[in-house]
């Protein structure tokens, strides 16, 4: 059966738009009905069976768009909502070497989304790599490199879990609520 799955996001520079986009199109193939949308323009998830909600993360924080519609998904009890962060930089050993630590498909979501959605059906996290454009690089006098991290195939194999079953097939899971911070040192996209 068809499901009705809000795809929405939060993005400074649009690399999470295109992640989102990717899920959107795999659960599309999976046979849902898919509405994508800008977090910062949602209202109300009420109307949808499913809701894929993701954000940029910058020094261990969704952007404000995406920690204010975390806050109104706690009146969607019982509605499946899968999350996921974008942003982990590589392009030093030290930077990669971290990006692979930070991003996979089954990870704890970021302290401030872990505390305003205690008692949503949280079906999952994960975290994707990001992307920094040259010109955004630019002003940052090294510090982060300019590239794109982001694993395609790993948010299609992901976004496959979600429409091929993960829909309404997983238990809720409970997030622990970690400590302030993940202890990410890079800029996120």
């Amino acid at each position: 059966m068809a499901a009705r799955v809000l795809v929405t996001y939060a993005t400074r520079h649009g690399a999470t738009k295109g992640i989102a986009q990717a899920v959107g199109s795999v659960l599309h193939s999976c046979g849902h009905q898919v509405r994508l949308l800008p977090a910062g323009v949602v209202t109300s998830a009420d109307e949808y069976d499913v809701v894929v909600l993701g954000s940029a993360i910058y020094h261990d924080q969704w952007l404000w768009d995406g920690r204010r519609l975390a806050k109104r998904l706690r009146s969607l009890r019982g509605t499946p909502v899968w999350l996921f962060s974008s942003g982990p930089l590589g392009g030093t050993p030290e930077a990669d070497a971290e990006l692979e630590r930070l991003c996979g498909l089954d990870t704890e979501p970021p302290w401030s989304v872990s505390t305003v959605l205690r008692g949503v059906d949280v079906r999952g996290h994960a975290t994707f790599g990001g992307k920094l454009d040259p010109k955004v690089a630019s002003g940052l006098d090294g510090y982060v490199h300019p590239g794109d991290w982001r694993d395609m195939a790993m948010v299609r194999e992901w976004a496959r879990t979600i429409g091929g079953g993960g829909v309404a097939a997983e238990p809720p899971r409970e997030f622990p609520v970690p400590e302030r911070g993940w202890g990410l040192s890079l800029g996120r996209v």
